[in-house]
């Protein structure tokens, strides 16, 4: 069954109303923190493959020459972020399928733009603290840690603009579609992974 992070009923006194944006906070937040762990994992995931791939020359990855060791180590490291951004994720309140139930669409609007933001300046922050400790490392994961940054940018500008707006769309469908409210969250998943590709390629 899935579990909602809910507010029934108007707030009664100041107690009660911050008590509802708290759970509003935290709904849009975790909500939004899971979508861009999974965006991020999913790059890297896929960048490991990528490289796995080209350690055996089938393709370019980069143009720096690396060993076939090299190659290998960088993909186990970005499938082992990768894979653990995803697992963070999966045990959020996103992956125990708890949504935003009782709050009127404006609300869980202004919530998923301010998560989101915030998300994409904690990505900012991660990938300038990582790259200080990057300078010896091989290009394939100076690649890896730019998906922070790219995760971060898209979070900042087109998720609020577009993400969220389109979210808010599919979760007020009419009750003749109302199948596709289920999709609000798919639908910032992959308008985050295109435009974070876009910017990484």
């Amino acid at each position: 069954m899935v579990e909602s992070v809910t507010q029934s009923g108007s707030p009664q006194n100041g107690t009660d109303l911050v008590k509802r944006y708290a759970i509003l906070a935290y709904g849009a937040f975790g909500t939004m923190a899971d979508v861009g762990l999974m965006v991020l994992g999913s790059l890297l995931v896929g960048l490991s493959l990528a490289v796995l791939i080209g350690g055996f020359g089938l393709v370019e990855v980069t143009a720096e020459e690396l060993s076939t060791g090299e190659m290998l180590i960088s993909a186990i490291v970005l499938a082992v972020v990768g894979l653990f951004c995803l697992g963070v994720a999966s045990e959020g309140p996103l992956g125990r399928g708890r949504r935003l139930v009782g709050f009127k669409l404006w609300e869980v609007g202004i919530g998923r733009t301010l998560a989101v933001f915030l998300a994409g300046l904690i990505a900012l922050f991660l990938y300038d603290f990582l790259g200080g400790f990057l300078d010896m490392v091989p290009a394939p994961l100076f690649k890896g840690v730019e998906g922070f940054r790219v995760v971060g940018v898209s979070g900042l500008t087109v998720m609020p603009l577009l993400g969220v707006p389109l979210s808010l769309l599919v979760r007020a469908s009419p009750d003749n579609y109302a199948w596709l409210r289920a999709a609000d969250i798919p639908v910032m998943f992959i308008v985050w992974t295109v435009t974070a590709m876009l910017i990484l390629t």
